[in-house]
């Protein structure tokens, strides 16, 4: 669906893909041209389109962060980055845990650990 907007990736996007098999049918795929959102929206309003075309980019590295894109020029009146609170992107480190292979009762022990957070005896 993306490229259906966005056209094919450039290979400089698709090369940067981790998964082969994305990585390798991105890169078989017929090429495509993208379509110019005003064209898909003609009754959108610009602002939107332009914020929406931000957001969608391939390459993640090319989207807005949420902080970016609430000071877009389309919450101008609605966004006031003041009252917003804004924090440093959580470390990879805090989900450490979802590389570990756990065995059932390594389980149990972490269930009981996080109650025991809340209701401590």
């Amino acid at each position: 669906l993306m490229t259906d907007f966005l056209g094919t990736p450039p290979p400089e996007a698709i090369s940067k893909i981790r998964n082969d098999k994305a990585r390798r049918y991105l890169g078989n795929m017929k090429k495509k041209q993208s379509v110019p959102f005003s064209k898909k929206f003609p009754k959108a309003d610009p602002l939107a389109l332009r914020l929406l075309q931000r957001l969608i980019a391939f390459d993640p590295k090319d989207r807005p962060s949420a902080e970016e894109a609430l000071a877009d020029p389309y919450f101008n009146g609605l966004s006031s980055s003041e009252k917003e609170p804004s924090t440093q992107p959580i470390s990879k480190l805090e989900f450490e845990f979802e590389r570990k292979k756990l065995s059932t009762d390594d389980v149990r022990e972490l269930i009981y650990r996080e109650i025991l957070e809340y209701h401590p005896q």
